[in-house]
C-alpha cells in the first residue's frame, strides 16, 4: 500500500466509525525506513480538520500526538505510580490529556513500534487495543495508528507479539515514487534529484544494509533533507553533504549526474527550437542523457505553460520531445511524468495532443503519448 493509499484507508476507517458510532480498530503501517509513514499519520489528521471544519467551520483543529516509542520508557507511556489512600493509582503524563477529552478527534502515532523496548511494547497494547490508559479513555475521535520497520529491513526491529498482531490492522507500506515527485515539487526543492531518480529508481529506497561506512543510506525522507539543503550549498559541499544523507556510492551517482545535466543544452532551448539547439539527438547515446534532458522539458512545459496560453507551450513541448525521443519513445513516460509533478495541466496536454496531430514534427509521437496518458 502506498502513501495515498494508507491515508485514504485510515480515514474512511475513521469516519465510517464517526458515522456508525462504532469503536475505532487501530492500524499499523509496516515498511521500509524513511518511506512516509508518519507524515501518512500526519496527513491523515490534516483529512479529519479539513472534513470537521468543512461541517463546524467553529471546530478546532485535530490533536496530533508523535510518539517515538523506540526512545521511551514504559512509564512514559504509562505515566507514573501513587498512593491515594489504600489503593495505587497513575498520573499520566501531559500528551494523554488532550486525546482524552470530550469531543477531542485526531490521530495517536505510536511510532516505531517494533524496536521499542519488550517493556514499552507491553504498555502500549493497553492503548492500541482496549484504548485507554488505566483510567483515561481515548475520544472515540481519536484514531491510534502504530508504525514500524519489518525484521527483513535490518532496522532492529523485534517481530509483535502474536496477540498485538491479530487484534489490528496490519498494512503493509510501500515507497511510492510518483507520489513523493509530486509532493517533493510542491515544496520547490531543486528538481535535479527526481529526476535522477527517475534514472536510478534502484536508489530512491534502500535499506539500513545498504548504508555506507558512516552508515547513511538513501531513503525517502534522506532524498527530501537532500533537496531542502541544496540551495544553501555551495558545489563544492553537496558531494559531502549528499554523502551524508544518502550514501558515499549514492552521492557520487547523484553528483556526475547533476554535472551531466547543467552541461546538457538547456531544456529551455531545446523548446524554443529544437531542431536549431539539438541538431543531432545521437548525442542523446545514453539512459542519464536521455532522462536528464526530457526531465528538464517536462519541468519546464509544466512552468510555461503556468502564466502563458497553454496549448502554444504545450505544442512546443510536444514537438521537443517528439525530436528527442525520435529514438526511443520510451523515455516520454519519464517526461510526461515530470510534467505532472510539476502540476501540468493533463487536459490541455491531451488538448494539444489532438491539435498537434497534423504537425508533421508531432505525429510520430502520438499514438505512443496517447497511450501513456491513458495509462
Amino acid at each position: 500500500m502506498n502513501f495515498s493509499d494508507l491515508v485514504k484507508t485510515g480515514f474512511n476507517m475513521w469516519k465510517y466509525a464517526q458515522v456508525n458510532n462504532t469503536k475505532l480498530v487501530t492500524l499499523i503501517a509496516l515498511g521500509p525506513p524513511g518511506v512516509g509513514k508518519t507524515a501518512a499519520g500526519r496527513q491523515l489528521a490534516a483529512l479529519m480538520t479539513e472534513h470537521v471544519q468543512r461541517r463546524n467551520p467553529a471546530a478546532g483543529e485535530a490533536v496530533l500526538k508523535v510518539l517515538d516509542l523506540s526512545s521511551m520508557l514504559p512509564e512514559d507511556l504509562m505515566g507514573l505510580p501513587f498512593r491515594d489512600g489504600d489503593v495505587t493509582r497513575y498520573c499520566p503524563q501531559s500528551w494523554m490529556a488532550p486525546l482524552c477529552e470530550e469531543g477531542a478527534y485526531g490521530v495517536l502515532i505510536l511510532d516505531d513500534l517494533p524496536a521499542a523496548s519488550a517493556q514499552v511494547q507491553v504498555a502500549c497494547r493497553q492503548v492500541s487495543l482496549e484504548r485507554r490508559i488505566h483510567e483515561m479513555h481515548l475520544a472515540p475521535g481519536v484514531f491510534v495508528m502504530v508504525t514500524g520497520n519489518r525484521r527483513e529491513d535490518k532496522s532492529a526491529a523485534s517481530t509483535l507479539p502474536a496477540h498485538f498482531r491479530n487484534s489490528v490492522v496490519i498494512l503493509p507500506f510501500q515507497p511510492d515514487f510518483k507520489g513523493w515527485e509530486e509532493w517533493y515539487m510542491e515544496q520547490g526543492y531543486e528538481s535535479d534529484i527526481p529526476a535522477f531518480l527517475h534514472f536510478k529508481r534502484a536508489h530512491f529506497s534502500r535499506l539500513p544494509k545498504d548504508a555506507d561506512d558512516n552508515g547513511s543510506f538513501a531513503t525517502p525522507r534522506t532524498w527530501s533533507m537532500l533537496g531542502q539543503l541544496l540551495p544553501s550549498l555551495s558545489e563544492d559541499a553537496i558531494p559531502e553533504v549528499a554523502s551524508g544523507l544518502i550514501g558515499a556510492g549514492v552521492a557520487t551517482e547523484y553528483a556526475a549526474f547533476r554535472l551531466l545535466r547543467k552541461e546538457l543544452v538547456s531544456p529551455e532551448k531545446v523548446m524554443e527550437n529544437p531542431e536549431k539547439y539539438l541538431p543531432n539527438v545521437s548525442i542523446l547515446d545514453s539512459p542519464d542523457k536521455m532522462v536528464a534532458l526530457v526531465t528538464g522539458l517536462g519541468e519546464v512545459a509544466a512552468r510555461l505553460a503556468k502564466g502563458n496560453k497553454n496549448l502554444p507551450v504545450l505544442t512546443q513541448y510536444l514537438r521537443a520531445l517528439a525530436h528527442c525521443t525520435s529514438r526511443k519513445r520510451e523515455y516520454v513516460a519519464v517526461s510526461i511524468s515530470t510534467f505532472t509533478a510539476c502540476k501540468g495541466n493533463m487536459k490541455d496536454m491531451l488538448l494539444a495532443a489532438r491539435q498537434g496531430n497534423n504537425d508533421p514534427g508531432i505525429k510520430g509521437l502520438i499514438t505512443y503519448l496517447a497511450k501513456t496518458l491513458e495509462g
